[in-house]
């Protein structure tokens, strides 16, 4: 299991019993909600056990819209290959939150998710500078669309109608 925190960034721990129908832990730890939890020791492959979790804020729009679901697993997956284990990176964390939120409310998925690793590489240290920033002047954010739309990210492109299709070269 990988949990992002707060404070410590990205770790990983062991939920041993989590997929038993009793498991007190299960119904907690559904993918991308965020949760309070106790770790405690090493386990066999020298992870903590996780001992305990209560959600705080439970996303259920991800279960009732696949794509929805799907975008949020590539914005948790550019997360985590951003960042390595144990590092700490508060505004991460934040802009992870921000970016869940987003999501459920928005209609262009596709722009979230872009706003999103655009700011989670700001968060990182990878700002881009002038007209691409996305924090400070309100009036260089107004352009997301067209900076957005411009983007290829690994095999994926943008049309103007902002659905992902297939890159080709």
């Amino acid at each position: 299991l990988t949990i992002y925190t707060r404070e410590t960034g990205k770790i990983r721990a062991k939920a041993g019993g989590v997929r038993k129908p009793l498991s007190k832990l299960a119904g907690n730890l559904q993918s991308l909600n965020e949760i309070e939890f106790e770790v405690a020791g090493q386990g066999r492959e020298h992870l903590p056990v996780l001992i305990s979790v209560r959600a705080l804020a439970i996303n259920s729009y991800l279960r009732q819209n696949l794509r929805k679901f799907g975008y949020a697993l590539v914005g948790i997956e550019t997360l985590y290959r951003m960042c390595g284990d144990g590092q700490e990176n508060v505004e991460a964390y934040y802009t992870l939150a921000r970016f869940l939120k987003n999501l459920g409310e928005t209609a262009h998925e596709n722009l979230a998710l872009r706003r999103f690793q655009l700011n989670l590489l700001a968060a990182s240290g990878y700002a881009f500078p002038g007209p691409l920033s996305l924090r400070g002047n309100p009036k260089q954010s107004e352009n997301i669309e067209e900076i957005v739309s411009s983007f290829d990210y690994q095999g994926l492109a943008m049309t103007d109608d902002f659905q992902l299709t297939p890159a080709f070269e």
